[in-house]
């Protein structure tokens, strides 16, 4: 069993983004709280250490520093390092305004592999709508992604969709572009987090600048430039074949050592445990971790989904954002059907079940 892990490895943050999945903040630098109840204790560089050689001990393959913003911490040289050391790939998501030159070389030599910056718009302006942080941001973030790339790490510039942004698809790939960066990832956000209770508005998810921004993310439109699209937007156009594989294959450790199956799916119904209370295998392979798995595979969903070509395969998409729009992942008035899926928006996959094909 190979697995991705996503540790926060810090609830403490600089910007205060209106979307953050883990409505992080930062308190003059002392530990965040736990959906608002008591502190969640800060790790200890002993703690993360301890975790790392469990995960690996659990069949880990990949392992990813997430926060709040993990460059606050001044210990991901030495945790990188204990995770290298036995194989296990590691990668870092920031918002770039601490990810200067000399840090990440020095990440870069303790065997970190890739950076993912977080920048969501082609100008300081349109960045700013939606990530908020110091001024200086946007030049930050921009300044963090030539410094991975002078370092040699594999550097991703990441962009949050939303209508508004979407409509700037061709500035953001033409800033990648500029910036020598080969990777574009657009994610979805869920309604969890510092958005909880946020609706999605189908009638802008259905307006001509996402049409266009599906015909430029899955076509041929951007030469030197590979833009990836997340999961929650639905089955690919070009991967049909997408399924949810969290909890097997990938798990969430957040600042207060509860493990989740996925970032998109941090609720109590579907928290594994907790290391801090339990021995991590016990979580890792344990009945809860594949709570959502079983859910998934024993019905297809209706709705929408039940008429699209290809709810064989992907068997409804997002279990957390159906999740977070409707309480249940199967049954209830919306029957596991995803809410927002581009593609089933925009009519562009149709056909009997187990036929994939596209409407235009």
């Amino acid at each position: 069993m190979s697995l991705g892990v996503g540790i926060e490895v810090t609830r403490r943050c600089n910007f205060t983004c209106p979307h953050c999945f883990v409505d992080a903040r930062s308190a003059k630098g002392k530990p965040l709280g736990e959906a608002g109840g008591a502190p969640a204790p800060e790790w200890t560089t002993a703690e993360l250490a301890a975790l790392v050689r469990d995960l690996a001990a659990c069949g880990t393959t990949d392992l990813c520093w997430s926060g709040g913003e993990p460059l606050l911490r001044d210990d991901l040289e030495e945790l990188t390092r204990e995770a290298t050391s036995r194989g296990i790939c590691v990668s870092l998501v920031t918002n770039g305004s601490l990810a200067t030159r000399d840090r990440l070389a020095r990440l870069r030599a303790s065997g970190l592999a890739t950076v993912q910056i977080s920048l969501d718009g082609a100008t300081p302006e349109a960045a700013a709508r939606i990530r908020r942080g110091p001024k200086a941001a946007f030049r930050r973030a921009t300044e963090a992604a030539r410094a991975g790339l002078e370092a040699g790490l594999v550097t991703h510039l990441c962009c949050l969709l939303t209508p508004e942004t979407a409509a700037e698809v061709e500035d953001m790939i033409a800033l990648t572009r500029e910036l020598g960066v080969p990777v574009l990832r657009y994610a979805s956000w869920t309604p969890v987090g510092r958005a909880a209770g946020e609706r999605y508005d189908e009638d802008a998810w259905a307006s001509p600048s996402i049409r266009r921004f599906l015909e430029v993310a899955l076509g041929d439109h951007a030469p030197g430039v590979r833009v990836l699209l997340d999961c929650p937007l639905g089955p690919h156009a070009g991967a049909p074949r997408f399924r949810c594989r969290v909890g097997r294959h990938s798990i969430y450790v957040t600042a207060a050592g509860d493990v989740f199956p996925c970032t998109a799916l941090m609720f109590d119904a579907y928290r594994a445990g907790n290391v801090r209370e339990r021995p991590l295998a016990d979580i890792v392979f344990g009945a809860d971790m594949f709570k959502v798995e079983r859910e998934i595979a024993g019905s297809l969903p209706g709705g929408r989904c039940g008429t699209c070509g290809l709810v064989e395969h992907c068997r409804g998409g997002c279990p957390g954002k159906t999740y977070a729009v409707h309480g249940a992942i199967r049954g209830g008035e919306a029957d596991g059907e995803q809410p927002a899926c581009l593609l089933g928006v925009h009519g562009l996959v149709r056909g009997p079940r187990g036929a994939p094909g596209r409407s235009d």
